[in-house]
């Protein structure tokens, strides 16, 4: 039955494994923003601007700092 249905058994391993669908994939390369369709149903804009690592803060528990930008 798989066989069958090569895209649709695809999109579900996506699912699966990504908790987004091909379409998300999709749509989050054409815009560069991170897209989730079930973020509608949260009353959620679709697309969110997708962090670069350089932005996202990190903990430094080496130098007892609250907030460090990661390298």
């Amino acid at each position: 039955m798989v066989a069958a249905y090569p895209v649709t058994a695809v999109s579900v391993g996506s699912a699966a494994t990504t908790g987004k669908s091909l379409t998300d994939h999709a749509a989050s390369e054409s815009t560069g923003h991170d897209c989730s369709v079930m973020r509608v149903f949260d009353g959620q804009p679709a697309c969110e601007k997708r962090l670069k690592p350089s932005d996202v803060p990190v903990q430094d528990y080496s130098r007892k700092q609250k907030l460090v930008p990661a390298n």
